[in-house]
Formats: C-alpha cells, sequence, structure tokens
C-alpha cells in the first residue's frame, strides 16, 4: 500500500514560475506558433503539455475541462514528437521491440495452429482414443480386437458414441493415372462420433456395417478437387478401388482431415474368423465422453472394463490393459513438447530485449531530467509522470509490434518449410499453412502492451522519484544517477547474462544432439537410393505366385534401365514410418507365457534389397535364387536380433519359429542393425524394435506392400520416371507412390530435431548479442558518470592499466552474478529437454563450461570498448567535468 502511494499519491511541489520556467513555456509556443498553430491553441497546448492545466487561461465564456481522454491524447501526442526528435534512440528501439515481439508471434501462430485452433470436430474436447496395453509384451500403446471393442461399446456407461477404424492401401484406376490411396476403414459409428457432417452426399449409414460388405466410398475434399475437379455428379458414380467397384455417396469438407493425409474412407469390413478371434487386434479406437464425464472417470471405467475381459478370457487377455489419451494430444503427438520448448525461449528473448530498453529508457530518463522537474514543478503529479512515461513505453512496443507482426508473417511461411506438414515418422498436424488469425494479432496487441508495461515501469517510477530542487540547478546530481540507479541497471544486467546462459545452455545441448543424431550410423547407405512404394491389390494379385511374377518382372526391366546399378525389394522401407513386429523365439523352446518372448521388425526381401542399401553382412549370407518356395524356409536377422534369441550361442544355422508363419525359418545371415524407424525415433508399441529386425526371403513369402530401393550411379530422381515406366510395362494399372530418395527420407526424418535446433540457436544467438549490448551500454554508461571520479584517480596516481582494470572489474563482476544464476537455472530448465535429446545428458557438464566460457567471453569483450575510452582520459578535463 506505501508503495500504491508513493506511486500514485497526489503531492505536488508548487512554486513561483521563476524566469526560466517561463521561457520554456514561451519557446514552445513560438514553435507551435511556427508550425502553423494558433497563438491562443498554442499557449493552451504548451501548458497542458507541461502538466498544470491549471494554468491555462479561462475566460467568461468557456473553462477547460481535464478529462482523461484528452490527458492521454496529449501523452500519445508528445510521445510522438519525442520519438521524431531521437530518430537514432527510437530506430534502436522499435528494431529491437519488432524483432522481440516478431519472434514471439511467429511461434505462437505454429502454437496456435498446431496445439490450440479447436480441432474440426464437435466438441472435440470430449474426444479420446481408446488403445490396449501390454507391458509385459513392450507394447505400450496396443490396437483392439473387435470382440473388445464391443465389449467396451456395450459395457461402458461414459462414453455417447464410439467408432473403430483400421487403415488401408487401395489402387485407384479409371479415373487417370493410376494412383495409391491413403484409405481408413470406419463403423459407421465413428462418423457420428467425430461429429462432422458430409461436405456433399452423406457419411455410412448403419446397415454398411462390417457385416455388410457395402462397397461404398467417401472421397477427402482434396481428392475431389484434384481427381475430380469438384464435379458433384461424383455422387453415385462408380470409381474402381483395387480392381472393385465402389460408389461414392459422399464428400467430406476441406478442414476434414482424420487420420492425417486419408484420401477415401470406406466401411469397416473383415473375414468373420477376424471378426471372432479376440486375440488379433487390428482397431484404433475413437469415443465421444459423455458431457458430465470427465477423463479420470472415463478412465476408470474402461481400465474396469479391461480388468474384468482379462478374467473372463485369460487365453487372449492375459495383461492386456488400456490406455485413453485425448484426441488432440494424439494428434499432435511429439511436436508438442517442441514448440513449448521453443515458445518458452522466444519468451526469454523477449524478457532480454526488455531489460535492455529498460536500460536506455533508464539513461535517456536521465538526459531528461530538467524536463520532468520543470514540468513536475508546474503540478504535474507523480501519477501523472507515469502515466506519461507509461505511455510512451506502450506506444514505442506498438510500433515495434506492428512492423514484429510483419516479420512474425514472412518467418510463418519460413516456419512452414522449417516444419513439413508430413515427416516419416511424425505427423504435423495443421502446419501446411500458418494463418496470422484473430487469436495471432490479439496476442501480438497484448504482448506489445505488455512488453511495453514491462520495460516502461522501472524507468517511470525511477525518473518519476528525482529531487527537483537539485535538478533545477545547473550542477545538480539526481538520484537516478547515483546508486539506485546504477543497482538498478546492474540488476537488469545479470538478468540479461541469467537468460542468455540457459538459452545458450539449451541451444548447446540440441546443437550436440543433433550432431551425434547425423552422425549416428543408420546401419545403411542411403546415397545415390531412389525410393518408391507399391501395393498389389488382392483382387489382381490374389496369390503368391502372381505377386512373384510380378515382383521378378518388375526388378528385371528395372534393373535394366541405364544409370540403375542395384535394385531390390523390401516389405517396410527404414524411415518410412510404416513397420510391423513379429516374435522370433528358437525353434523347439516353448512360447514364453508372459509374452515376454521378443519382438522385432520383420521384413520381406529380395537380395537386391540389401545390395542396393549396402546393408553390411556381418557373418552367413545374403538371400539368393535359391531360396524360394522350393526349399526349406530361411530369414537373416540383424546383429542385435541374433544376440537377443541366441544370446550364448551363434545364430547361424540354427531354426527359429517366427510369429504368424508356419514353419521354422533356418538363420542363414547375421546383418547390421537398421535404425528401422530413424535414429532417436521412439514408436509407442515398436520399443524392443528400434534395430533389432528379423527378415524373410521374398520368394517364399511375397507380401502385397513393396518398397522399393534402387541404387544408382548418379541423382537418384534422374531416372524415377524411367523406373515408373519400366513398372508399367509390367501392369499399366499398377499405381506407384512416396517417389523420393533416400537421402530426403533421411533428412525428414530429423526435420523436426533440425528446426529445434536451428531456432534454438538463433534464439540464443540473438540472446547473446542483446546481452553483451547490455553489459557494454551499463559498463559505458557508469564509465561515463564516473569521468570525475577516473580523472582524480588518475591525478593521484592511478596508472592506465589500474583504469582498465576497474572498468573490466565491474562488467565482469556482473557477468558472473549473471553466469552463477544461470547455471542454477538451465539445470534447472533444460531437465524438460530430456525427451528431445540424443546421446547427450540434460545436464551435460560439457555444454555448460562451454557456453559459461563463451558468455564470460563476450562479457569481457563488451567491457573493452568502454575501459578503453576511460584509459584516455585526460585527468585535466576530467577534473573540470560535470
Amino acid at each position: 500500500m506505501n508503495i500504491f502511494r508513493r506511486l500514485f499519491g497526489r503531492k505536488q511541489l508548487r512554486g513561483e514560475l521563476n524566469e526560466e520556467i517561463q521561457a520554456h513555456i514561451e519557446e514552445k509556443i513560438d514553435a507551435l506558433v511556427r508550425g502553423g498553430m494558433p497563438r491562443e491553441a498554442a499557449g493552451r497546448t504548451a501548458r497542458l503539455e507541461f502538466g498544470n492545466p491549471s494554468l491555462i487561461e479561462e475566460d467568461s465564456q468557456t473553462v477547460w475541462r481535464w478529462s482523461t481522454l484528452e490527458s492521454f491524447g496529449a501523452d500519445v501526442r508528445y510521445a510522438l514528437r519525442a520519438m521524431r526528435r531521437n530518430p537514432g534512440f527510437t530506430a534502436v528501439v522499435i528494431l529491437t521491440l519488432a524483432l522481440g515481439i516478431g519472434a514471439n508471434v511467429a511461434i505462437f501462430s505454429v502454437v496456435n495452429a498446431v496445439l490450440l485452433q479447436p480441432l474440426p470436430y464437435k466438441d472435440a474436447s470430449r474426444l479420446v482414443t481408446i488403445w490396449g496395453m501390454n507391458l509385459p509384451r513392450g507394447f505400450t500403446l496396443d490396437l483392439i480386437s473387435y470382440q473388445d471393442y464391443l465389449d467396451l461399446k456395450a459395457q461402458n456407461h461414459v462414453f455417447e458414441s464410439m467408432g473403430a477404424s483400421t487403415d488401408n492401401m487401395y489402387t485407384l484406376t479409371g479415373a487417370g493415372e493410376p494412383a495409391a490411396l491413403i484409405g481408413y476403414e470406419f463403423t459407421p459409428d465413428y462418423w457420428e462420433t467425430l461429429g462432422v457432417p458430409a461436405y456433399i452426399g452423406r457419411t455410412f449409414s448403419p446397415d454398411e456395417n462390417e457385416n455388410s460388405k457395402a462397397h461404398v466410398a467417401v472421397l477427402n475434399y482434396k481428392l475431389w478437387a484434384t481427381r475430380f475437379g469438384c464435379d458433384r455428379s461424383v455422387l453415385g458414380r462408380s470409381i474402381t478401388l483395387d480392381g472393385e467397384p465402389y460408389t461414392v455417396i459422399g464428400v467430406m469438407p476441406p478442414s476434414f482431415g482424420y487420420p492425417p493425409d486419408v484420401q477415401v474412407w470406406t466401411p469397416l469390413s473383415a473375414d468373420s474368423q477376424t471378426l471372432k478371434d479376440r486375440s488379433v487386434r487390428w482397431l484404433r479406437v475413437t469415443a465421444r465422453m459423455k458431457p458430465d464425464v470427465t477423463m479420470e472417470q472415463a478412465t476408470t471405467e474402461v481400465q474396469t472394463i479391461a480388468a474384468r475381459l482379462r478374467d473372463a478370457y485369460p487365453k487372449t487377455n492375459k495383461d492386456q490393459e488400456a490406455k485413453l489419451i485425448r484426441l488432440r494430444e494424439m494428434i499432435a503427438g511429439d511436436v508438442r513438447p517442441a514448440l513449448i520448448v521453443l515458445l518458452c525461449s522466444v519468451g526469454f528473448v523477449l524478457l532480454i530485449a526488455c531489460a535492455n530498453i529498460a536500460n536506455l529508457m533508464l539513461s535517456r530518463g536521465t538526459a531528461r531530467q530538467r524536463e520532468i522537474a520543470v514540468r513536475t514543478t508546474l503540478g504535474a503529479t507523480r501519477s501523472r509522470m507515469v502515466r506519461q512515461f507509461l505511455t510512451e513505453s506502450v506506444v514505442f512496443s506498438l510500433v515495434g509490434g506492428v512492423l514484429g507482426l510483419l516479420l512474425a508473417y514472412k518467418g510463418a511461411q519460413a516456419l512452414v518449410a522449417m516444419f513439413p506438414p508430413t515427416i516419416s515418422n511424425l505427423s504435423i498436424p495443421r502446419i501446411q499453412s500458418i494463418p496470422i488469425d484473430g487469436w495471432v494479432i490479439a496476442f501480438a496487441v497484448v504482448a506489445s502492451i505488455g512488453t511495453g508495461l514491462l520495460f516502461g515501469l522501472a524507468p517511470a517510477m525511477q525518473s518519476s522519484r528525482m529531487n527537483i530542487g537539485e535538478t533545477l540547478k545547473e550542477s545538480g546530481r539526481t538520484e537516478s544517477s547515483g546508486a539506485q540507479g546504477r543497482r538498478f541497471r546492474n540488476v537488469l544486467t545479470v538478468a540479461e547474462v541469467a537468460l542468455s546462459l540457459m538459452l545458450l545452455a539449451a541451444a548447446g545441448l540440441m546443437i550436440q544432439s543433433f550432431l551425434k543424431l547425423v552422425q549416428t550410423d543408420e546401419g545403411f547407405r542411403g546415397d545415390h537410393v531412389l525410393t518408391m512404394r507399391l501395393f498389389l491389390p488382392s483382387s489382381k494379385y490374389p496369390d503368391s505366385a502372381r505377386r512373384l511374377a510380378f515382383v521378378r518382372a518388375a526388378l528385371e526391366r528395372i534393373r535394366a534401365v541405364p544409370g540403375v546399378e542395384s535394385a531390390g525389394t523390401v516389405t517396410f522401407l527404414p524411415l518410412s514410418g510404416w513397420w510391423g513386429t513379429r516374435t522370433v523365439t528358437q525353434a523347439g523352446r516353448a512360447v514364453d507365457p508372459s509374452g515376454k518372448d521378443p519382438r522385432f521388425v520383420w521384413d520381406s526381401a529380395d537380395p537386391g534389397y540389401f545390395v542396393a542399401m549396402k546393408i553390411p553382412l556381418i557373418r552367413g549370407r545374403y538371400f539368393n535364387a535359391q531360396d524360394n518356395d522350393s526349399n526349406e524356409p530361411v530369414t537373416i536377422l540383424s546383429a542385435s536380433a541374433a544376440k537377443a534369441v541366441f544370446p550364448d550361442d551363434d545364430a547361424i544355422g540354427k531354426l527359429v519359429n517366427v510369429e504368424g508363419l508356419d514353419k521354422p525359418h533356418r538363420v542363414v545371415g547375421i546383418v547390421a542393425d537398421i535404425y528401422q524407424l530413424g535414429v532417436g525415433v521412439h514408436q509407442p508399441g515398436a520399443e524392443q524394435a528400434v534395430k533389432s529386425e528379423v527378415y524373410i526371403s521374398e520368394e517364399q513369402y511375397p507380401t502385397f506392400l513393396m518398397c522399393l530401393a534402387i541404387r544408382t550411379a548418379g541423382e537418384p530422381t534422374s531416372v524415377s520416371k524411367d523406373v515408373q515406366r519400366a513398372i508399367w510395362s509390367v501392369d499399366s494399372s499398377q499405381a506407384i507412390s512416396y517417389v523420393e530418395s533416400m537421402e530426403q527420407l533421411m533428412s525428414e526424418t530429423v526435420a523436426l530435431q533440425r528446426a529445434s535446433m536451428l531456432l534454438l540457436a538463433v534464439f540464443a544467438g540473438l540472446a547473446l548479442l542483446l546481452a553483451s549490448i547490455g553489459i557494454y551500454g551499463v559498463i559505458s554508461y557508469s564509465t561515463s558518470r564516473r569521468t570525475r571520479e577516473i580523472g582524480i584517480r588518475m591525478a593521484l596516481g592511478a596508472a592506465r592499466r589500474d583504469v582498465l582494470r576497474l572498468v573490466i572489474g565491474e562488467g565482469l563482476a556482473l557477468t558472473l552474478i549473471g553466469l552463477v544464476i544461470g547455471l542454477a537455472g538451465a539445470l534447472a530448465l533444460t531437465r524438460f529437454l530430456k525427451s528431445m535429446l540424443f546421446g547427450v545428458a540434460a545436464n551435460d557438464p560439457q555444454t555448460f563450461v562451454v557456453v559459461s566460457a563463451v558468455l564470460l567471453c563476450v562479457g569481457v569483450a563488451a567491457c573493452l570498448i568502454p575501459a578503453v575510452r576511460a584509459m584516455r582520459v585526460d585527468p585535466m578535463v576530467a577534473l573540470r567535468y560535470e
């Protein structure tokens, strides 16, 4: 309360106007008249500006009424004139604010687009995804069987509706060039759960369920626009998917995209055995909670039902639990922590900028002491002066915010490129464009006003507490230039150094992590490799013989393309984001009833795949032409898989059982481990399958999904058209998708880490620059105010090196205090980076030592110019300095 009274008290200094004060007013009046203002209005304006409305002349007809609005307008006009009078100071402040506010607005625009904007579904906050969980088998997120789905749907009391889905691939023919479509099969309830009606037409009806085998399809808006030209007559038209006719019944709106990148939806369908088998887990389940149900209540209910199913079906549901995740959290995925870290980091940059500008405003306040004294003597109250200073600060900040908003618009476009919408193992939602919408503009306005108040309040309070009588004297010294003013500047500088160290530590950790990431051997050579994916429709290739015939013919023609050195096929291409796992055990050994048998990524591959990808052979051999259906089933294990299955023996020549395959397979080779999902990528449900892999011969187990790896002599994409023509020469209706180089895939895998590292490095560099400017400003100002003291010291015999040590010592002390505080803060904050780091600890001592040394060197360098200037002071001149 005392502080409030001191700040806003009505006590005024009053007195007779002396000639000097009256001269100031008359000078202002003359200036306004020269600018074209009538003298009467000029006199009123001049007296109003000097803060005492009671001095405005009154006549018998009118009385000047003082209003808050009028005074605010006067404050704004005065602030604008002050900005014009000091263009250099104005440019520095506005540019600093534009960079700080613009960076914050740009990052917030990404956060807004990805995390804050409402999902395009009805009451999206009530949508949750339901997953299985089997920790003994290593599944933190598991799919759900159809029978479990029916039980969850029937036994719960917390959900309004519940739907199930599964992914699929389709080949679209008869509508231009064959196209591979990402499809999803939905139960009719799924549309009801999401609560989004069709843009045109309708979604599935209750009778188009998993038992009806209804051949109807709903298209996404982009497919409708690109393939059918937004023609509404597509409704009721038949399209061909995998050689089967499907009737188009609807098109979804442009905003609907769940799951991401899905192009066509069809009714859920499966054979009767799959629908009945509780051990076949293949469905993704989404549910809508009732309005009065909390997340905790829904989780408890689902877990209770899961426990009931474990008791009722111990053979299939042993150790099977349930887990609920909000739909927004599921969609945002791994990008959420990265965006939060970036938003906090750019916030630190703005705080450093505020500290810098506050220091500048304090120095500027010293230059305006006589003006403030005159205004106060004329009757301006302390609160009136504080309001004037805050108005000036907010005007500065709003102008900087407008410029920052323009910078943010440009920066947002650059961020779209840095955060691609689809990464091989990560999908970042709604980042195809980053709109500068009303929420972003509101954030910019609030940030600008808040920033202005933040950096303007301290200088305003400091200036309002000056000694008026001393200031009006020619040789007066003010409080703001005394010990209290210096202490406040020092506090701001220490805060800048501390915040800068925190940002530098975070950036250093991210840089180290990224370097280790890209330097890690992924187990293959990705240079000069072209990749593409094919999906063989079961209607056209129903058996192994036909699939094998296509694979052999296609590979033969691809290898004949000029520039192709080798080519091979694999089921799941590394880094593609597509993968599957199977249990592998020693033949003849009983299956572990606890479900702890190791699971590995599995692939069906041909001999050319290992050659094209240059996967090192450790022992044994690769597949060959004799590894066909007529001979013994064989397999190749990665090094870690071989060690896991045969911890005390050599795996070569041994028999293993592979889940889903009838006969034991003989191990004929051991190859290097491959980071199937990408280095540093952790996929829920595949914790044991990061590098371990089991390969099955393509000749013995051909699959519908086929990924090509083609090693070329030159640029991979230069032969892509010839390779596609070679495939179409075998089957003209075969769709080819995801045509890209392996290097591009590798780049996409680390896109999030690269973007986070680059942005943090930029923010840390900006913070370092601002901190160095802050240290320089404080030491330079302090040195200039101590010119007389330095002159006395030198006159009494102090050497130049003593002056150098004095000035640098002052800056070094501030820097060291900031380093100590910053180290403590960095140790506390960098632990939140743990999930984003690879191969480096969040408290890595090397990083902290290096960034501290860098900041210390920058601090010393920032003191050198003021120190050298102080060394050159002439003692005789300094003694006369005032």
